[in-house]
Parts: structure tokens; C-alpha cells; sequence
């Protein structure tokens, strides 16, 4: 069975779209999720404290609105993920290749949840 590309650039974009509403409107619980942890799945990181102080919501709304931007913007130029869909796909293909080099660093230097890290390089 193909893969169908305007399918796969829809999840992709549905997947970030997620992760940039988390981060933009809810920072305490994107922060507990995944930076503290142990809120969805074991595995914490002890020496951080339990919420989210100011400047960690302030910077993770900064990084929803960036990461959601992005977003719109894809799906603009891309006329809603049906057009130009090799190029959108190479450049989150790359996205994602750069998240998992990110927390293979965090699992090495234990700043994000094991299982967390783990799971995301999956």
C-alpha cells in the first residue's frame, strides 16, 4: 500500500500543531509533561523543581507561538498540505531527525525523562 504524502504531511503538521497549543496555552502542564515528568509516564527529573516558575512559561509560550507559527505558515504555503508537499515533507523530515539528536542530548545529560526521551526518538 503507498504511502499517501499529502496524508503523511497532515499528521506531521497535526502532531506539531499539538505540541505548539500545549506550549502556548498551557506552559505549567507542557513543562510538568515533558521536562519535570511524571505526569503521563515514569521516570522524573529530581533536581527540577515541581512547576513551572514564570520564566519557564514565558519562554514555552514563546516556543508554542514560534513552533505554531511555523505551522500556519506550512500550511499556507503549501495550500493546506496539498501542494508542494516533497519540500514540506523534507523539511519536517529534518525537524524531527533534529528533535531526536535534541533529546538524545537530554537523555544523555538527564534534563528531560528517560522515557520520555526515549519515546520521542522512537
Amino acid at each position: 500500500m503507498p504511502i499517501n504524502p499529502v496524508a503523511v504531511l497532515k499528521v506531521s503538521t497535526g502532531m506539531t500543531s499539538g505540541y505548539a497549543l500545549l506550549a502556548f496555552f498551557a506552559p505549567g502542564l507542557a513543562y510538568k509533561l515533558f521536562f519535570k515528568g511524571g505526569l503521563a509516564m515514569p521516570g522524573k527529573v529530581e533536581d527540577l523543581p515541581d512547576e513551572a516558575d514564570k520564566v519557564h512559561k514565558t519562554m514555552l509560550r514563546w516556543f508554542g507561538f514560534a513552533l505554531g507559527f511555523t505551522q500556519i505558515q506550512k500550511a499556507k504555503l503549501t495550500n493546506g498540505c496539498t501542494e508542494n508537499t516533497k519540500g514540506a515533507l523534507e523539511t519536517d523530515t529534518l525537524s524531527w531527525m533534529i528533535a531526536g539528536l535534541l533529546h538524545a542530548d537530554a537523555l544523555s545529560k538527564k534534563t528531560q525523562p528517560k522515557d520520555l526521551c526515549l519515546m520521542q526518538m522512537a
